[in-house]
């Protein structure tokens, strides 16, 4: 289990909890919990169905790999051959500027500054094509249950116009994944989270996302979050508010 300290309005404690097995009922006013193994009805609580992909870094590095789709192990060795390397990325800024800079060309929501309270529990990595940062990585890591989940994933993917440097940085984008499971591994960690499945989704962007993380193996798993009734009725009203 992780925890990770935050506030609603600034000034009231809040707490969003990753990975529990139960939520607690008594913290109904203070914290949500995502990604819970629980499935019961807990008051005070909204739940919401969450599916991942996870990857069993149990098995040998060749029983999960041989669990990628063909063309994925095929773009990976060619990423090798391009000459991507791979390697952490120990500075968060850094890791900010990267992704909002993607976040910009995805018109996603950026990064704030409150992303630094999840700074000791992090693990970022990135790939490097040519001396320029073209892939980052930032992931959760619940060292109890030895248990890694893709928080963010960036690329200048959308910012070459190029056809081949894009082909490359695609290529990159797996091979990350690929030695981000070997690292993680070696580590002693036993499950590979990436980070969010659109279950049965008509969205043909989120459909695409899908196929990729498909191509990587793993199984289908369905956990829950648990959002205070009183914090999503605060949300409701402050998107009102605001419209």
């Amino acid at each position: 289990m992780v925890q990770v300290k935050s506030s609603l309005i600034r000034v009231i404690p809040y707490n969003v909890i990753w990975f529990a097995h139960k939520p607690n009922f008594w913290n109904c006013l203070c914290s949500s919990y995502k990604q819970s193994s629980y499935s019961g009805f807990i008051p005070g609580y909204l739940k919401e169905s969450f599916y991942t992909k996870i990857i069993d870094l149990r098995v040998s590095k060749e029983t999960f790999e041989a669990g990628f789709e063909q063309n994925t192990t095929y773009e990976i060795r060619r990423a090798i051959k391009d000459g991507v390397i791979t390697v952490m990325e120990t500075g968060l800024r850094r890791f900010i500027e990267f992704y909002n800079s993607f976040a910009e060309t995805k018109q996603l929501k950026k990064l704030t500054k409150d992303f630094y309270k999840y700074q000791s529990s992090l693990v970022i990595t990135k790939a490097i094509y040519n001396g320029q940062d073209v892939v980052m990585h930032a992931y959760l890591r619940d060292n109890t249950l030895k248990r890694v989940r893709l928080l963010h994933s960036a690329s200048l993917f959308r910012n070459e116009s190029d056809k081949q440097s894009r082909a490359v940085i695609g290529r990159a984008n797996r091979l990350l994944h690929f030695k981000d499971m070997c690292f993680f591994k070696q580590q002693g960690f036993e499950s590979y989270d990436l980070g969010g499945y659109a279950y049965q989704t008509s969205d043909e962007s989120l459909a695409k996302i899908n196929q990729f993380k498909d191509s990587f193996g793993g199984t289908l798993v369905l956990e829950n979050d648990y959002l205070p009734i009183l914090v999503v009725v605060y949300s409701f009203i402050k998107k009102i508010v605001r419209v």
